[in-house]
């Protein structure tokens, strides 16, 4: 790897987006990834920008290039643990090959020269993704469905040179090509054939209350008529296997998918997902929603009930939709979340995205965040 502290690309480059974000609440330091691509998408790198103060500009930035020939660092995600800093990356060109970088947070947070670890997670079963688990302390963890009923659990502690891993059997998945989730105003599939599949680009991973939470997209099965999503729930420490948790009941009305999951300060589980659609067409559109999985849930890592945030009409005609969904923990109320989501409402152009970003929680915590909504940040030396 090359690791640069200045802005230096290759020309031409297009800004491909895939942002991600992530905030060190003890240091108080925010990072934001983007990737930049060439003009044939072949090859590309990831920015990653520093700011201590979020209504400022960025403090420096750090550019990630995977090589000096051809690789296209695809599907960049972000995460922190205790001490470090983890970008994980899809790198296409010469192979596939999931990747995770692990950086010195600190040295990042003060804009040094940043010492970089770089660990290839191989694969003998094909293509896989990885992103890294939130709320993650002392170690960082990843997973891959090895197959329909195994689990591959990496785990990175902070004192390791590199991950290591374990494979756990777990109830089957079904992985589809398309799990068929038409619906809205022109019947329009809002599922792709990455959606559901085993590669796990819709696979996240969460830590709190001494477990290690997965969950991922699946298609329909002998008991769930239409997409839904799968999880599993580990033990930390060794790994063993506690529950497998269905996320939430649609009664088979419906598609859902996109378990987009994070932990606060108790270790309670937020999540930003969608439903809509349904095999055979004629289902709602896709729409957004954020929900709780805590002491009042009845069941480890369910989610009872979950609440409409982004209302549409329409799905997307290019069945790409969920990718700026996304969950973190609410900074300075560390028991609440953030969450991002959307939806189309009235047609399928950009003017009718309907974005929102929410911050949610239990009322018992709502004492925090009456004294912090609507604040700006305060400038910090």
């Amino acid at each position: 790897d090359r690791l640069f502290d200045r802005a230096e690309l290759r020309r031409p480059v297009v800004v491909d987006g895939d942002n991600d974000v992530v905030h060190d609440k003890g240091r108080g330091v925010t990072f934001l990834s983007t990737l930049y691509i060439n003009s044939a998408a072949t090859n590309g790198v990831v920015r990653i920008f520093v700011r201590r103060n979020i209504n400022a500009a960025a403090n420096c930035s750090y550019t990630i290039d995977p090589s000096a020939g051809v690789v296209l660092p695809d599907y960049p995600h972000l995460g922190l643990s205790n001490n470090h800093l983890y970008l994980t990356t899809n790198e296409i060109g010469g192979g596939v090959f999931a990747k995770v970088r692990r950086f010195n947070v600190d040295q990042m947070a003060d804009c040094l020269a940043a010492s970089v670890t770089t660990a290839t997670l191989a694969s003998a079963v094909g293509q896989r993704v990885v992103t890294p688990a939130e709320g993650a302390k002392e170690t960082q963890y990843f997973s891959w469905a090895e197959n329909a009923t195994t689990i591959r659990i990496w785990s990175w502690n902070q004192n390791a040179a590199a991950p290591v891993s374990v494979l756990r059997t777990i109830a089957s998945s079904v992985f589809t090509v398309n799990p068929d989730c038409r619906g809205g105003a022109a019947n329009n599939d809002f599922t792709d054939s990455l959606w559901a599949s085993i590669h796990g680009f819709n696979r996240r991973g969460a830590v709190g209350k001494g477990r290690a939470y997965f969950y991922w997209n699946v298609g329909p099965d002998a008991s769930h008529t239409q997409g839904h999503v799968h999880s599993a729930i580990f033990r930390e420490g060794d790994l063993a296997l506690l529950a497998q948790t269905p996320m939430f009941i649609t009664n088979n009305t419906a598609c859902n998918g996109l378990p987009m999951i994070s932990t606060n300060d108790r270790g309670d589980l937020g999540i930003s997902t969608a439903v809509g659609g349904k095999a055979g067409g004629a289902g709602t559109a896709a729409q957004g929603y954020v929900g709780i999985a805590d002491d009042f849930a009845g069941g480890i890592g369910f989610f009872p009930s979950i609440t409409l945030v982004a209302s549409g009409t329409h799905n997307r005609t290019d069945q790409r939709y969920g990718d700026y969904f996304t969950t973190r923990q609410h900074n300075p109320c560390g028991n609440n979340w953030t969450a991002t989501s959307y939806a189309l409402s009235g047609g399928t152009g950009v003017a009718n995205v309907n974005s929102r970003y929410v911050e949610f929680g239990r009322r018992r915590d709502l004492g925090c965040w009456n004294e912090w909504q609507n604040h700006i940040p305060n400038v910090q030396p």
